[in-house]
């Protein structure tokens, strides 16, 4: 029974992390290659590190937990449709949330997979074979190894922002009777900083990467700004923030560009997640599931027709609430670039009639709707349109996913870390304040003063529905009160000890580790 239990933590903790196990992506592809094969050749290592992007954007490919990062947020609310989705529903309200819930164990176990498969890299980049008086082959070398070193430090960072207490994944775990022990906060945020000094030491620099779903000096810093706002380190904080901002690579785009599936390396992209036009559903090529989630079900209304002018296939699994929508002046220029907030009558089938009182081209309004699910003016609720995708790149109308790539990092993030910074420190709040008004016009609004409660509403305003608040929330300590007070769905039933996630219940019982508080 020891020697099972022995087997079954090393399979589970860490993904299949002994050598022999793990299966990296070719970029030929030869899937199965044995670990000494797999990292014998420049070739062979740039593969290897497709398997740690992958792992990586995990959450973004799968049905349950697509947008897992904007649950648990002020500016959130249940679509009519959320319980479709089971996972999804549990997670993002709380329902029978707790140890043994699925969504937490998958992405758990698709994080230290993805850390086990950097590890390795790490440790045996010396076995790879290449030309050392090659500059172009020390530069493909030190690529890659910057790569598995810059995400070690991201998917550290993920893990920890969400449940405080982890296993610091700093080597191969190779040795059956190895001891886990959960780490504390100073030694996970000290890894995370080295891992990030290394890898910007190692990677290129932006403008001399293939595109913005490549990891670049640029990604680094900011992930480096943002684990310094973490640990209130707030000078390094603003130091990092204002390398990327003076980063020739980066600008602000037009609002309208910058989550277009037709311009997806557009200069305000930090990085974002990719996707292959036309790839099958499997974790090495992966679709998009975040284009269908956030869309009401307008084509449930007479005389409203599924188009990708109207938003494409909709699922209703959340929309973003009245509160949300409260923080917007109306001439905001983000309103119009990056919502929908009203649909229009576009039928002419004599079998999905346009109701009577109403014309072709008119807006739907609580007057003259027509839906035929009960669903009232719920069925046009406005939303974000930041993860729409209208089918240039190969998706058909009654798709789900897609293949759009997905923003993790912007530019205008930045912005607002360097403005807090100065804020926090109460240093150079004149740059501060100039910061905070670039970002303002850039929507067509005119200057606020720079005060920490202004911030968290222009950060709602700017990054809304992109995976940011809920980590700054958290970080502030105002996480719990904000949800109380403006998130309705969750405002019943969310406890203190719900702002961190629990540890897999399998991990605990098998590691012996102490479970997080509330959920014992």
């Amino acid at each position: 029974m020891k020697k099972l239990k022995i087997y079954l933590i090393q399979v589970f903790i860490l993904c299949l992390v002994l050598a022999g196990c793990d299966k990296f992506i070719d970029v030929e592809p030869r899937d199965q290659l044995s670990m000494d094969k797999a990292l014998s050749t420049l070739e062979n290592l740039e593969g290897a590190i497709l398997g740690v992007y992958h792992k990586a954007r995990y959450p973004y490919s799968d049905y349950d937990h697509s947008l897992y990062k904007l649950f648990y947020t002020d500016i959130l609310k249940s679509g009519t449709h959320i319980v479709d989705q089971r996972i999804w529903n549990e997670m993002c309200n709380l329902q029978n949330f707790d140890a043994t819930n699925e969504g937490v164990e998958d992405i758990w176990d698709a994080y230290y997979a993805g850390l086990s498969r950097a590890n390795i890299i790490i440790e045996k980049i010396d076995e790879v074979e290449y030309n050392e008086n090659n500059p172009s082959d020390l530069q493909r070398r030190n690529t890659v190894l910057g790569e598995a070193y810059y995400f070690r430090a991201y998917l550290h960072l993920s893990l920890i922002q969400y449940w405080d207490n982890i296993i610091l994944a700093d080597k191969v775990f190779n040795d059956p009777a190895q001891e886990y022990v959960l780490a504390s906060k100073s030694d996970v945020y000290s890894l995370i900083v080295s891992d990030l000094e290394t890898a910007i030491g190692l990677l290129p620099e932006t403008s001399d990467v293939s595109s913005r779903g490549k990891v670049s000096k640029g990604v680094a810093r900011h992930v480096m700004s943002l684990a310094h706002m973490d640990l209130g380190n707030w000078s390094e904080a603003a130091a990092m923030a204002e390398e990327v901002i003076a980063d020739a690579a980066y600008e602000f785009a037009e609002l309208d560009s910058i989550f277009s599936e037709f311009d997806q390396d557009n200069h305000e992209i930090i990085f974002s997640w990719q996707f292959i036009p036309g790839a099958a559903d499997t974790e090495e090529e992966g679709q998009n599931w975040t284009a269908c989630q956030l869309i009401p079900l307008y084509d449930r209304c007479n005389g409203v027709l599924r188009t990708f002018e109207q938003g494409g296939r909709p699922w209703s699994r959340n929309v973003p609430n009245d509160y949300y929508f409260s923080l917007f002046e109306e001439d905001d220029l983000r309103l119009e670039a990056w919502h929908k907030r009203y649909w229009i009558y576009d039928s002419e089938d004599p079998a999905d009639p346009i109701p009577d009182g109403a014309e072709l081209g008119d807006t739907v309004t609580e007057e003259n709707i027509n839906d035929i699910a009960g669903l009232g003016m719920s069925a046009i609720y406005p939303t974000t349109t930041k993860y729409w995708e209208y089918g240039g790149l190969g998706r058909d109308i009654n798709d789900a996913p897609g293949y759009e790539q997905v923003i993790c990092y912007r530019y205008s993030e930045a912005l607002l870390i360097a403005a807090e910074a100065y804020l926090q420190s109460g240093t150079n709040l004149a740059r501060g304040q100039e910061l905070l008004d670039q970002l303002r016009a850039r929507a067509g609004q005119g200057s606020i003063e720079l005060t920490l409660d202004n911030l968290i509403d222009e950060q709602a305003r700017e990054l809304g529905f992109e995976g940011r608040r809920y980590p700054m929330l958290k970080r502030l300590g105002i996480l719990l009160d904000r949800i109380v007070t403006y998130n309705e769905d969750l405002a019943p039933v969310i406890l203190p000890f719900h702002v961190r996630w629990p540890l897999p219940k399998v991990f605990v019982d098998l590691t012996g580790v102490q479970q997080n508080e509330g959920y014992e």
